[in-house]
C-alpha cells in the first residue's frame, strides 16, 4: 500500500499528525496527486511526532507518496522512496477526500457515542 504524508521541513521532513493521511493502492494516488518519476523526493521517511494534525497547514507544508518496494510493478519505472506533489495538503484534501486520520477518527468518536447510548 502507497501512503499519503502530509510533512513539514523543521530542519527534517516531520510527519504532520504522525502518520500518513491516506493508505492506498499506488494507482489511486498518481493522477490525483501529479506523481511522476521526475519528482523523486527521498529515501529518508519522515520524522513522526505523534502529534495531532494541524487545524491549518503552513504555505510550505508539502505532500509525499511513499511508494514502497510492493508498490513497485514489473516494468515500472518508480523506484521505493517519496515523491513529491505539488499540490499543498489542503489542495490534496480537496482532491482525494477526507484525510485517513480525520475519517477514523470520526469513526472511533461515533462508535464511542453509540456505546455510551
Amino acid at each position: 500500500m502507497a501512503k499519503v504524508w502530509f510533512v513539514r521541513s523543521q530542519n527534517r521532513l516531520v510527519a504532520l499528525g504522525g502518520r500518513p493521511a491516506y493508505e492506498g493502492p499506488l494507482d489511486s494516488f498518481l493522477w490525483p496527486l501529479d506523481i511522476g518519476l521526475h519528482r523523486f523526493y527521498t529515501d529518508q521517511p519522515p520524522s513522526q511526532n505523534g502529534g495531532p494534525p494541524p487545524k491549518e497547514f503552513s504555505s510550505s507544508d508539502i505532500v509525499l507518496v511513499e511508494v514502497t518496494p510492493a508498490d513497485v510493478s514489473p516494468g515500472s519505472n518508480y523506484r521505493a522512496g517519496f515523491y513529491s506533489s505539488p499540490y499543498s495538503p489542503k489542495a490534496a484534501i480537496a482532491r482525494l477526500g477526507p484525510p485517513y486520520q480525520e475519517r477514523r477518527d470520526a469513526g472511533l468518536a461515533t462508535a464511542a457515542a453509540t456505546a455510551r447510548r
